[in-house]
């Protein structure tokens, strides 16, 4: 989801960075990086270890230690992207928001099984939202918004149809991602 979000922002906002195309691409690049792939591989390392009993983490436990490891992972990438890296305001406090998403979903994770995935999918929605709503003018966020809503339906739904989660998991973790992206953009730039 950050990759879509900082895709959002670098090649749907007017004006949302003075990076070159090869610029663009770099931080793009690294965002995949640093919050899928490398994430990705180490759930895979931990399942072919036997730290968790199925990729699907359907047990609330076997939850722990992924998400653990990815929030320190996403608390040191977001402050290396902050000393390393001259983000503008809006991208610097965009990655801030999806890293307090990922710790609180990861720290709830821990009492409840909050839906990483509805919080994570609808974060971004919240997110295009309310650039929308700040940027009257521009017209391209459209396509991103109706692939947010219809990627949102399609994953809540999925979540739901695989009874990997109940529907008051579901609300509580798009709640958290909607109003955690939304609020962190609306209050703060």
């Amino acid at each position: 989801m950050p990759t879509l979000v900082f895709y959002t922002i670098l090649y749907h906002i007017d004006n949302s960075t003075n990076l070159t195309e090869e610029g663009r691409s770099t931080v793009l690049s690294l965002i995949f990086l640093t919050t899928c792939l490398i994430p990705v591989l180490v759930i895979l390392m931990f399942r072919f270890t036997k730290v968790i009993k199925d990729l699907q983490m359907t047990d609330r436990k076997d939850r722990f230690f992924p998400f653990i490891f990815i929030s320190i992972f996403y608390v040191i990438t977001t402050y290396l992207f902050h000393r390393q890296l001259p983000l503008n305001p809006l991208l610097s406090t965009s990655l801030i928001a999806i890293t307090v998403v990922v710790v609180l979903t990861n720290l709830i994770t821990f009492f409840w099984k909050i839906s990483a995935h509805a919080a994570g999918v609808v974060g971004w929605l919240g997110f295009i939202v309310v650039f929308a709503a700040t940027n009257q003018g521009n017209h391209t966020l459209l396509m991103p918004l109706v692939g947010a809503i219809l990627l949102s339906g399609i994953v809540l739904w999925a979540r739901l149809y695989l009874d990997a989660h109940k529907p008051v998991e579901i609300v509580g973790g798009s709640l958290m991602g909607f109003l955690i992206c939304y609020g962190s953009i609306y209050f703060f730039l």
